[in-house]
């Protein structure tokens, strides 16, 4: 007797795709003619879709996918459109490291606006405190004041390591930050099961080094996945307008509505909150001045 079943895109394989279904993941081919979620524009399977399989054990195949939550994308080579490598992801963990690598505050706030932008709830980690927090003392605070929950972890020491696990289970997350942070340690502390290689996941997001779209998930004890994909540094940052990169700063966002003019620039405005905000020290002159250089690259088409 047919029987159907629900499961997880959690890694694709040209024709076959493995699937976590309940506890048990299984490999198997999905159907030339799949049943998509109207709407859908990418047609293609990728992790984290939500699946529906036909037959029965050890004969299934994916026959429909469900309706994308969230989609992470990247632009495809020399085309302006969106390539879908990720679906259904709830949450980002952004890693950096508190003193080495040296943390880039313009690099985390790209990734955060990239996970905005794709309706990701981010968390901003800091990673090796036990390295000591000078890196970071002077200017964590705009993040605290934006809104943004901050982890404190050292994968070393396990400080923090218990409140991520908290934070991850029963939901599909998505690590990224730069090379060197700890992101492979930092998920070897949660789940020892996994035995990542140091570097595995960091060597995803390194400058150049890694250029592949392939993606796939881990699942995690009990429920929820970890997303283990290239970088998002280029992730949805290319086709951003002016408003929806504001909406990606929510502090600035916040101040806006105050300006006088709806299509307000906040760059030389006479009348613009989010300037007098500035000015006065209640608004991150350096989140600021990271607004106003994304800004710049979403005019000149290099949001990317």
């Amino acid at each position: 007797m047919t029987e159907r079943a629900v499961g997880v895109v959690t890694a694709v394989f040209g024709p076959l795709v493995r699937v976590q279904v309940g506890e048990e993941p299984m490999v198997v081919p999905f159907r030339r003619a799949l049943r998509w979620a109207e709407g859908t524009e990418d047609k293609r399977l990728v992790v984290g879709d939500h699946v529906f399989l036909d037959g029965k054990i050890p004969d299934f195949v994916v026959a429909e996918v469900g309706l994308r939550r969230t989609t992470l994308t990247r632009r495809s080579p020399g085309e302006r459109r969106a390539r879908v490598i990720a679906a259904n992801v709830d949450q980002a963990v952004v890693v950096m490291a508190a003193v080495s690598p040296e943390p880039s505050p313009r690099l985390l706030d790209r990734l955060l606006v990239a996970c905005h932008h794709a309706g990701i709830h981010p968390l901003v980690c800091f990673n090796k405190v036990d390295q000591g927090t000078a890196g970071i003392d002077t200017w964590i605070g705009d993040y605290q004041d934006a809104g943004y929950e901050i982890l404190l972890t050292s994968a070393r020491t396990a400080r923090g390591v218990g409140v991520l696990t908290r934070k991850v289970a029963g939901k599909t997350t998505l690590f990224c930050g730069p090379s060197g942070v700890g992101k492979s340690a930092l998920l070897n502390a949660i789940h020892p099961g996994y035995r990542l290689r140091e570097g595995s996941i960091s060597e995803a997001t390194g400058k150049g080094r890694h250029t592949t779209t392939t993606a796939q998930l881990l699942s995690l004890p009990g429920s929820g996945f970890v997303v283990d994909t290239p970088g998002v540094r280029e992730f949805g940052l290319w086709d951003l307008t002016h408003r929806q990169l504001q909406v990606c700063f929510p502090e600035v966002d916040r101040v806006a509505s105050e300006c006088q003019f709806d299509d307000c620039t906040h760059s030389s405005e006479a009348a613009c909150a989010v300037r007098t905000a500035v000015q006065a020290g209640t608004l991150s002159a350096r989140r600021y001045s990271s607004f106003l250089k994304l800004r710049q690259e979403v005019e000149e088409g290099l949001g990317s």
